[in-house]
């Protein structure tokens, strides 16, 4: 054999260890197989259940919601505040002008409590709207559901639930806010904001409500007496029962005065001179806020 041969030998004896030792190394481990279940999986659907039928309710059954009336059993506002408008076009703020008689509910799809008119007092029923579900409306009322010496708590600040359907949506721009420290009432009408003095407000005894209220829509001119203009608010006294014999109402309002005196003694209403009254006479829409502090 000669000295290439062997060489050649060589070179393949040793490729052939190499190729039995690399066999006998154990093989890397790998991920386990992926193991894919395909039987179906049915999960039953439940049907959405429908909103309970509006049973019908005799209006005339039922107490009617405005300021000479006690309606008991109206909720409070759980802490909502008036509702801005889907249609800004109709106003920041979203009202509701009533446009009949309809009955107004304890709660969504609850018990019918009150009577909603499409007048109070002889002027359309313009309502702030705290909520929207649906076709339903929560409004504040210009309603007390318990005279002060009964529980004040229940005075002020009352809503109830309506439909939509009864009511052609409105809005306002304006704010109103009432500083009793400072005795000055600051209107935002949208566009301006100015801040006014204001003559009076409640005494110590028979503060002015602190609490959110809004402008009822009426608006009277009665020559010759001291409050020749009144723009009647939702909130009444906290303290007295009733100061208007004629109305059976402790009702607060921004009226003028032609009396000297200033300051906190009032039973409750806020008392400007002609020409503050001026800037809201005739121009705050119903419905617009007041809020007290």
């Amino acid at each position: 054999m000669t000295t290439r041969m062997r060489a050649r030998a060589r070179v393949a004896v040793a490729s052939c260890v190499v190729v039995l030792a690399a066999g006998c190394a154990p093989a890397p481990a790998g991920p386990p197989p992926v193991v894919v279940v395909r039987a179906s999986v049915a999960v039953p659907k439940a049907a959405v259940p429908a909103p309970p039928a509006i049973a019908p309710v005799d209006l005339a059954t039922l107490p009617v919601a405005e300021p000479r009336n006690l309606v008991p059993g109206l909720p409070g506002t759980d802490g909502l505040e008036q509702r801005r408008n889907d249609d800004p076009a109709l106003g920041t703020w979203q009202t509701a002008t009533v446009v009949r008689d309809t009955a107004g509910y304890d709660a969504l799809h609850g018990r019918p409590v009150a009577t909603v008119p499409a007048e109070t007092l002889d002027v359309p029923t313009v309502l702030p709207v705290l909520d929207r579900r649906g076709g339903w409306l929560r409004v504040l009322v210009a309603t007390r559901s318990a005279l002060p010496s009964q529980d004040v708590a229940q005075v002020n600040g009352r809503s109830v639930w309506i439909r939509a359907q009864d009511t052609t949506p409105s809005g306002t721009d304006w704010r109103l806010h009432l500083d009793l420290t400072a005795l000055t009432l600051t209107i935002d009408d949208g566009g301006t904001t100015s801040t006014v003095p204001v003559k009076a407000v409640g005494a110590p005894g028979t503060p002015t409500p602190a609490v959110a209220q809004f402008v009822v829509g009426s608006q009277w001119e009665q020559p010759g007496t001291y409050t020749p203009r009144v723009l009647l608010l939702s909130s009444q006294s906290e303290a007295i029962d009733v100061y208007d014999t004629a109305t059976g109402t402790s009702a607060t309002a921004i009226h003028t005065s032609p009396f000297a005196r200033t300051g906190p003694i009032s039973n409750g209403c806020i008392r400007v001179s002609d020409e503050v009254l001026d800037l809201l006479w005739g121009k705050v829409p119903p419905g617009t806020l007041l809020t007290v502090a």
